[in-house]
């Protein structure tokens, strides 16, 4: 009797093992499925998540970059003292009309103006690419030449439709050199058709001679303000003038974000700065008329040059 009541005891206690044992069998794979559920749902969130990251940086590329706006570093002294290495500038996509993306195709265009900052892109620099070194260099300089007109340099001084541009010495400027020296140049300040704005001239640097030449339709001819250190239209193609095509325009230099001073000091000042070009004098200059002749600018009054 005590034997069958040992082994009764054994048998219950075996019995209630295995079925606490199978309870935590069931609450670990319940768990676990659970964790699986919870897992899938995980995934699906972050994938989710993903898409969306994926969906806004698309649109941030083709629709902001795209279309409305793009950002620009100033990575030399070509434009100084309008614009300095370290300035981050805002450039309007849309200035000059809509383009597809990654196309020269244009929903709708706009002509640059005389004395717009623009962004543009020129091959065969031997500079890097605008996008992770690769592709064409993008640049940014002044607009001075439209098509149609008849535009010269010699003696540091431009001439655009036969009349001189002529400009006034505001004092001295302490420029930044191609080799990265600093060097006592003239502050002036330029009338480009209306467009006042300041330019540094060297007076040590005779600058190039390029010989007139009248800009072929949907070419436009573009120079830094810093006369004497920027290649520009008229050295890429010396002695001939090298010519931007309205396609390879990118867009206006609206203002600047914020910039930094070569040892990382915010230059809080600049911050805000406007570039859009604004006619603020009387323009000094004939225009081109349809017969090849000049036609008088009435606002100036007088006889053309």
């Amino acid at each position: 009797l005590d034997r069958h009541f040992v082994n009764g005891n054994v048998t219950l206690g075996v019995g209630c093992v295995l079925e606490v044992t199978g309870a935590w069998w069931v609450g670990i794979f319940l768990m676990m499925k659970g964790l699986a559920v919870s897992l899938a749902w995980v995934m699906r969130e972050a994938w989710g998540f993903v898409k969306t990251l994926i969906i806004a940086g698309f649109i941030a590329f083709f629709c902001i970059r795209g279309f409305i706006f793009e950002p620009f570093r100033i990575p030399s002294s070509s434009m100084m003292p309008t614009l300095l290495i370290g300035d981050y500038l805002v450039v309007s996509k849309f200035a000059y009309g809509n383009r597809l993306p990654l196309t020269n195709y244009f929903f709708w265009e706009r002509q640059p103006e005389r004395g717009d900052i623009v962004v543009f892109r020129r091959s065969g620099s031997g500079l890097p690419g605008s996008f992770f070194g690769f592709g064409d260099t993008l640049f940014i300089k002044r607009l001075v030449g439209l098509p149609g007109d008849r535009i010269a340099f010699a003696n540091q001084t431009l001439t655009i439709n036969g009349v001189p541009i002529e400009s006034v010495h505001k004092g001295d400027y302490v420029a930044v050199t191609a080799t990265g020296e600093e060097k006592a140049v003239d502050l002036r300040e330029e009338n480009l058709g209306g467009v006042v704005h300041p330019i540094l001239r060297d007076p040590e640097a005779p600058g190039p001679t390029v010989a007139e030449t009248v800009v072929p339709e949907g070419m436009f001819v573009v120079m830094g303000d810093n006369r004497d250190n920027s290649r520009d239209s008229r050295y890429w193609d010396w002695p001939n003038w090298g010519l931007v095509p309205k396609h390879d325009i990118m867009g206006r230099a609206e203002f600047v974000v914020w910039s930094w001073q070569a040892d990382w000091v915010p230059r809080f000042e600049r911050i805000g700065t406007w570039l859009r070009a604004e006619k603020t004098a009387v323009e000094e200059m004939p225009k081109m008329g349809g017969d090849g002749g000049v036609r008088l600018n009435r606002a100036r009054g007088g006889e053309p040059a």
